[in-house]
């Protein structure tokens, strides 16, 4: 996941004059000497972790509410979403590039197109940058994510294995002290069998508890003994609940670019997801759509404004840098089973600006396409 971003161009020329900025079209042929570059793109990926029990095994699985009190399980609907985190990358805007005539100016662009330093020497970018590898695709870290449909822990089970005892009293014996005794176990029913293995976790908590608590085992004994006892454990509750599995889906969601009217929320739904299912079809049984709602953040909309003052003026049309800041946007997943919300950065949703035609220096953030260093 995480790599070094490798910077293929850097050219830089010492002739004298002013530099060029051209856009350029889809399909245009290539306007004379120089490199390309274009404006950051952000590609939003949603990693859903969902986990499901495989029912192979559980024979006991139409007893495992009852006898284990385990909430929200239904034997018929394994599946629940466990997790859900977002990380985001930047590529090459398709419909933004422009051509680059450097002339006694350095530029650096990476092999995805973009600009990562104009008017900088590869020493002057190591130095702001630092030594440290970049993440290709950083983790959105102020995630709020809230279950509905989390199974609860299992509790202690309440109820008695099934014996039948047969007492035999004879003349002189004393209340409570028969002459013979003898217990025997019927030929036991499936619901039986299963509480016989649900006594077995109980004394296995109990066990696990009088380990935790005593101090006649040495650390690493005593985690030998927990180590045994929760493999155990796990084959008993698999007769119940089958064995836990979990997968990860990826969903990719690439914001559509705002304009002066479409700077409103964006929503669609990202996927539907069934108990009985998982990750399924809009029209399969008891499928809940998930519906993803990406919010632009309003504070560069008076920076977005200027700008488009600014390119009425009569300025050195295709002359300057052309540049993108990216905006921050809550995203936010909604279902029934969970609520989930993030904010990102998404360069679609911020200004294009004009930099000075002038030398100058600018070192742009490879994960997001921010400007991280700027100096005139």
């Amino acid at each position: 996941m995480f790599r070094r971003i490798a910077i293929i161009i850097a050219v830089s020329f010492a002739m004298a004059g002013c530099y060029s900025v051209t856009p350029v079209g889809n399909g245009d042929a290539a306007m004379g000497e120089g490199l390309f570059y274009a404006l950051p793109s952000t590609q939003i990926c949603v990693d859903v972790t969902y986990q499901y029990y495989d029912l192979t095994d559980a024979v006991y699985g139409a007893y495992a509410s009852e006898m284990l009190a385990l909430d929200n399980f239904d034997v018929d609907k394994p599946y629940r979403i466990v997790n859900v985190s977002t990380s985001y990358t930047v590529n090459a805007d398709p419909e933004n590039y422009y051509l680059v005539t450097p002339n006694g100016i350095s530029v650096q662009v990476d092999s995805r197109h973009l600009l990562r330093a104009v008017g900088m020497t590869p020493q002057e970018v190591a130095a702001q940058m630092g030594t440290g590898e970049t993440s290709a695709h950083p983790v959105a870290g102020d995630a709020k994510l809230v279950l509905h449909n989390a199974t609860a822990d299992k509790m202690l089970p309440t109820y008695n294995l099934y014996d039948k005892t047969d007492t035999f009293y004879v003349r002189g014996d004393k209340p409570g002290k028969p002459t013979g005794m003898s217990t025997k176990k019927a030929p036991r029913s499936l619901r039986q069998r299963a509480q016989a293995a649900a006594e077995e976790i109980a004394e296995l908590e109990d066990t696990r508890a009088d380990i935790a608590l005593s101090d006649r085992y040495t650390p690493e004994g005593k985690r030998e003994l927990l180590q045994q006892l929760e493999e155990k454990e796990a084959i008993l509750m698999a007769q119940f609940i089958g064995k836990p599995v979990v997968e990860t889906v990826h969903f990719f969601v690439t914001p559509k670019p705002t304009t002066g009217s479409n700077d409103t929320v964006q929503r669609s739904v990202l996927f539907y997801f069934s108990r009985s299912e998982g990750i399924c079809e809009s029209d399969d049984y008891d499928a809940m759509p998930v519906v993803c709602t990406l919010r632009p953040d309003k504070s560069l909309q008076r920076v977005r404004n200027f700008s488009r003052k600014q390119k009425r003026l009569p300025i050195l049309s295709g002359r300057n840098f052309q540049y993108r800041l990216p905006s921050q946007a809550e995203l936010t997943l909604e279902c029934e089973l969970f609520d989930y919300r993030v904010t990102v950065p998404v360069a679609q949703y911020g200004p294009v600006i004009d930099l000075p035609h002038k030398h100058f220096k600018a070192l742009f953030d490879p994960a997001s396409g921010a400007i991280v260093y700027y100096e005139n």
